[in-house]
């Protein structure tokens, strides 16, 4: 059994983590997991894909000690920017590789963690806190209110107001569409923009008055903006 101890002493760099066959590049890989898999040293989580062991406390745990690249994005990211202003039990993630995405959520699955993975071709910007790679503020924005998740949003808004440029991010996703509407971000963002004005009775960002006619929209937003003036 000499070579499956070698075999695993190069595993304990991985512990806590997914890796997939190929990422071992150990000729007899395949045959030593699947034989480490049997005796409960390791897990099968798909094909292809295996899980090295470790304590994880929860979902974040978890995230941060798996080495695949992946970024923590929308609702969660805003989380970190906001200071958590709504807690949300369950973690968005994006990565660029399919057959990533597909373990994480089996893995999820058979950990019972609540991971959203979300698999995109565009590049990501992120930035690093810990551990954890955090889709760039000014990204996470954007996701949370083409996810109906206006708090969210308004609320990292305001509270990275001087970080911002609140124009520039108008002008550069003025054209995306909330799904299910045929409203565009740059209208959310705009009319939220004149709202967190008025209701904090200071001007916090250069915006002129914004229509927004999506009744139930502009009811939404005009909530969240409400929120957020008065707990943040």
């Amino acid at each position: 059994m000499k070579y499956l101890q070698n075999f695993c002493k190069k595993l304990e760099r991985w512990e806590g983590s997914l890796v997939k066959v190929e990422m071992l590049k150990e000729q007899n890989a395949k045959e030593y997991l699947n034989r480490l898999a049997r005796i409960g040293l390791v897990e099968r989580i798909s094909w292809g894909w295996y899980w090295i062991p470790a304590k994880i406390k929860d979902e974040l745990d978890f995230l941060a000690k798996d080495k695949n690249f992946k970024v923590i994005a929308a609702q969660t990211a805003a989380s970190f920017w906001n200071a958590d202003f709504v807690h949300r039990d369950f973690c968005i993630v994006k990565v660029a590789d399919r057959s990533l995405a597909e373990a994480l959520e089996e893995f999820s699955k058979q950990k019972n963690l609540k991971i959203k993975v979300e698999y995109v071709k565009d590049k990501m910007d992120y930035a690093m806190i810990g551990k954890l790679n955090i889709e760039k503020i000014e990204d996470s924005i954007i996701d949370c209110i083409q996810n109906w998740a206006f708090i969210d949003a308004f609320a990292t808004l305001y509270t990275n107001k001087k970080r911002i440029n609140f124009k520039n991010l108008i002008k550069e996703n003025y054209w995306r569409r909330i799904p299910e509407s045929s409203v565009r971000v740059g209208q959310v963002l705009g009319y939220g923009g004149y709202r967190l004005n008025k209701l904090a009775q200071t001007r916090v960002f250069s915006i002129r008055k914004v229509d927004l006619r999506d009744k139930f929209i502009r009811e939404e937003v005009d909530e969240a903006i409400e929120k957020v003036v008065e707990y943040g």
